[in-house]
This record gives structure tokens, sequence and C-alpha cells, in this order.
């Protein structure tokens, strides 16, 4: 598929239009998707509603494993993750679309926004004073490493999901040039299982360190 890519200046920075909008229909979908698993909800889920409630109660049982019971309250968050990279690593699959997660950017602002998010629930669930005071546990010196822990959990993360997602979309192109159907046909089933498991390993990643986080004081 031939992608445009119109780069913008906004306040200074370097935005690709291409991506944001692929960004904005990846949240369109979410919300109408949401909207159709719950204008009808029941008892005995069916349907959508089903499969919605499968994913949550798959969610609820990692940040369980990670973060106890005290954490379910934020399986709104890391659901959101979760559906988001899914449903954006799926996009691309898509002719004519592109997946925003093939955009390093996307994916490093997800991790960062988990990072911001991860702080916050330590602070929350532990206080201010003992957050901070984990950073220079054992010693004080152990600061650079916690830091520096701090900002490769993020980065790896990030490069692991765009690496991925990218390398499977051009491949996808380039088959699609040469073989046209056959071979493109069955890299698509692979790419919608790589996509999934993508999805969940950021999103099993990210409840495991904030599980680590948060609990710190017990450990």
């Amino acid at each position: 598929m031939e992608i445009s890519h119109n780069i913008i200046s906004l306040f200074g920075l370097q935005v690709d239009l291409w991506i944001a909008i692929m960004t904005w229909i990846v949240m369109g979908i979410l919300i109408v998707i949401s909207w159709l698993a719950t204008r009808h909800l029941s008892w005995i889920p069916k349907g959508m509603q089903n499969l919605l409630e499968l994913a949550v109660e798959y969610i609820e049982n990692l940040i369980r494993g990670s973060m106890g019971e005290a954490g379910i309250k934020y399986t709104y968050f890391f659901g959101s993750l979760f559906l988001f990279i899914l449903v954006a690593n799926m996009l691309g699959l898509v002719p004519g679309f592109s997946s925003p997660t093939r955009d390093l950017s996307v994916t490093v602002c997800l991790a960062v926004l988990w990072v911001f998010w991860m702080e916050y629930i330590g602070i929350r669930e532990n206080g201010l004073k003992a957050h901070l005071k984990h950073y220079i546990e054992p010693l004080p010196p152990f600061i650079v490493v916690h830091l520096l822990d701090l900002f490769t959990r993020p980065l790896t993360l990030s490069m692991r999901l765009f690496a991925n997602i990218f390398a499977g979309e051009i491949l996808l192109e380039k088959l699609t040039e040469i073989f046209r159907l056959i071979v493109p046909s069955v890299w698509i089933v692979m790419s919608i299982m790589i996509g999934a498991i993508q999805a969940l390993i950021f999103t099993i990643l990210t409840v495991s360190y904030t599980g680590i986080s948060v609990s710190h004081e017990d450990n």
C-alpha cells in the first residue's frame, strides 16, 4: 500500500498527520466497539459484550497476580492500553490504512504515558515519601540504577512494539507487490497473531513493572 506522510509543524514539533489520523481512527473504533458492546447489557453476556468481558477478566487476572486485589481498580487503564494497541496493530492490515504503532513516536508516547501512570500509582498506594525512598534503596548510590531502570524499561517496550509492527507491515507490502495473493494471505494471518501477541506482551510487562514499583515496600 502507498502511504502518504504529511509532516506539519505544531508548537515547534514535527507531527506526522497520517499517523495522527490513524490514531484518531483507532480511538473512534474503540468508542464504537464500546458502545455496541454496552448498549444492551445482560447478565448472560453474548456477542461483543462477551468478548470484552473476557478481555477485562484476563486483564484483571494479570493485575491480581502482580498487584493484588488492590490493583483491580486500575483495570480501566491497562485494559484501555491493551485494546488500543491491539486495534492499532490490526489497523495496518486493512488496505489503505496504517498501524499507528508502526511509528516510533506513538510507541514511545505509550511507554512514557505508562511511566507517568506507574509513578502516580506508586505515590497513591505508598505515599510520596515512601515511593521516593525506594529510589535510594538499599543504598543512596543505587539511585543511578533505579533511574536507569526507569529509562530503559519504556525504551525497550516502545522499541519492541515499534520494530515488530513496522517490520511486519513492510514485509506485507513487499510480499503483496511480488506474490499478490497466496503468500500475503498467509502472512496476514501471521500478522494478526503477531499483533495480538505484541499487544499482550506490552500489557503484561507494564502490569508486571507497575506491580514491582507499587509493592517495593513489601519487597
